[in-house]
């Protein structure tokens, strides 16, 4: 079994580095301020080092589930001096796929691949290692990365090379952080003009407004819980901040419908709001006064 370094075990990382784990890689982390899923992981038998510089030269695979491009790229310098040819990283962040295709380019210098291989899911479905994997990867490195990811997914698809698997994921965010606008606008406005908020979705319920992130979000709400959707607001923009400027490269000007569900998440960002589920547009303390 190939030796697994796993930087980032947050909310759905450590989910993953977990179902690794007890697939019989051995996995390896790095110390974190915060301790308690570096400790848990540690007790189910995972090995702690101090620096990335260190992980990377005990590992033969390195997974970074982290927020952005920048701190992927902030990832791939401190793992760089320790990096050996033939290894292999897996990038399951949502991220930039320009970032990606350079940070391939990059590390192909120093005979090692990278893959991206963005999740979809919540951190329930990491932790039962049911999450879907979206890939991006040369031919060499498929199945390589298939039977690693395939530890922590119930489904694996391949979208093309490198790359492409994180263009995928951002026209799968776009599609939901898109549903999340339109229903905060819809219950927003439902709740000022005074209509039956547990009759609109009883009848949404059953109609074809019903989607995935409508039974997250708003069936939770209905029982005063705003955080069903547990999805950050700052996330949120960035994803769709990416997917705008994947519309504009490819068009030569942005999206339209993109730069408007930017411009919603961008001022809930604005306005400090960033660190709060993406469901909390529902809650009646961020509805637009006046």
């Amino acid at each position: 079994m190939e030796r697994l370094g796993f930087v980032g075990v947050g909310f759905m990382g450590e989910g993953m580095a977990a179902n690794a784990l007890k697939a019989g890689h051995p996995v390896t982390v790095v110390a974190h301020k915060k301790r308690d899923a570096v400790e848990r992981l540690v007790a189910a038998g995972a090995n702690e080092v101090d620096d990335l510089e260190t992980l990377a030269r005990n590992v033969d695979v390195i997974g970074i589930c982290v927020s952005d491009a920048p701190a992927v790229e902030n990832v791939i310098d401190r793992l760089e001096p320790g990096l050996r040819p033939g290894q292999l990283v897996i990038d399951t962040s949502t991220s930039d796929p320009n970032t990606t295709r350079r940070l391939y380019d990059r590390l192909a210098q120093k005979g090692v691949h990278l893959v991206d291989a963005p999740i979809t899911g919540s951190p329930a479905n990491a932790a039962a290692g049911e999450l879907s994997t979206l890939l991006g990867a040369a031919d060499e490195d498929v199945d390589r990365a298939s039977a690693i990811v395939g530890t922590w997914s119930q489904k694996v698809r391949r979208f093309g090379g490198v790359g492409a698997g994180h263009t995928a994921k951002l026209m799968n965010n776009f599609v939901t952080q898109g549903t999340t606008a339109l229903l905060a606008e819809a219950y927003t406005r439902a709740r000022a003009a005074g209509v039956d908020w547990n009759a609109l979705h009883d009848v949404m319920s059953t109609g074809a407004g019903r989607s995935g992130t409508f039974d997250k979000m708003v069936t939770p709400a209905m029982g005063g819980d705003y955080d069903g959707a547990k999805f950050s607001l700052r996330n949120a923009a960035k994803d769709v901040r990416y997917y705008r400027a994947l519309t504009e490269e490819m068009d030569g000007e942005p999206s339209p419908l993109a730069s408007v569900v930017l411009a919603i998440f961008t001022q809930h960002v604005e306005d400090g709001h960033g660190d709060l589920n993406i469901s909390r547009l529902l809650d009646p303390a961020l509805a637009p006064k006046g």
